[in-house]
């Protein structure tokens, strides 16, 4: 019984998730994109990344390459058929609806960005994956805006990276480098204070990890000093710590 009602649960938090989400401003018309780009994200599958381009109207996918179906243990014409479910099918259900929720969270935050930030930006954020073996395995899904045409609003493009380091996955971050700006959005449970800070929080506290002073990140950010000031007292409140060093030492439990 317990079971049962935590199935109608996820159903019904999808259910609501799939209507919060038909109207997001997302490019109906993607073959041209998919005409131009399909091939490199096809060459993509041999580098062990899942590439795909969700259908926030429709609840299902425009497009995904051979390591998505790979990853999903399954064959296209079943992914085409399920849709979102085949994630609600293959994603460990105690992070299920933490993606619905991170995903939201990354569009609300794409939505509020001028266009040449949301276009230099990812989110990524982690989840357990059911493999072939029946064993679960951490990977990361980066989810960014690609702008192909002018005449057409972003495109959102997303890719699933299987994570080498399966004991500590937060660890592997600082190797993944990539030219955009990542905004890092944690899942609840070990890292439990950290995922109170916002993405704009986590990227100043990245930032002074790496040694910036409060006017430098404010040069880098585009933002005022005070509101860099509210930004490090705000992440001071939320980790409970007394001093920045501290904050930071948070960020060397994750191995970064």
């Amino acid at each position: 019984m317990e079971f049962r009602e935590a199935d109608l649960e996820v159903e019904k938090h999808l259910k609501k998730w799939l209507h919060s989400t038909q109207s997001t401003p997302i490019n109906r018309s993607v073959s041209g994109f998919i005409g131009q780009a399909g091939n490199s994200l096809d060459l993509l599958s041999d580098a062990r990344i899942a590439a795909f381009i969700y259908n926030f109207t429709e609840g299902n996918y425009y497009y995904f390459n051979d390591y998505f179906v790979h990853l999903m243990n399954t064959n296209r014409d079943y992914i085409k058929r399920a849709g979102i479910r085949i994630m609600q099918e293959r994603v460990h259900t105690e992070d299920f609806l933490k993606c619905l929720n991170i995903t939201q969270q990354a569009l609300r935050e794409f939505e509020l960005m001028k266009e040449a930030e949301r276009e230099s930006t990812q989110f990524r954020f982690f989840f357990r994956l059911r493999l072939a073996s029946g064993e679960y395995a951490w990977v990361m899904q980066s989810n960014r805006h690609v702008k192909w045409d002018p005449l057409h609003p972003s495109l959102d493009l997303a890719y699933i990276i299987e994570l080498f380091n399966q004991s500590h996955p937060f660890k592997v971050m600082g190797v993944l480098q990539t030219s955009r700006r990542s905004l890092e959005i944690f899942p609840s449970g070990e890292v439990e204070l950290l995922t109170q800070l916002t993405p704009r929080e986590m990227e100043i506290l990245r930032l002074i990890a790496g040694g910036l002073a409060s006017k430098e990140i404010s040069d880098k950010l585009i933002i005022s000093g005070n509101t860099v000031k509210s930004h490090r007292k705000n992440i001071l409140q939320k980790l409970k710590v007394k001093n920045m060093m501290q904050a930071v030492n948070m960020l060397d439990m994750l191995g970064r």
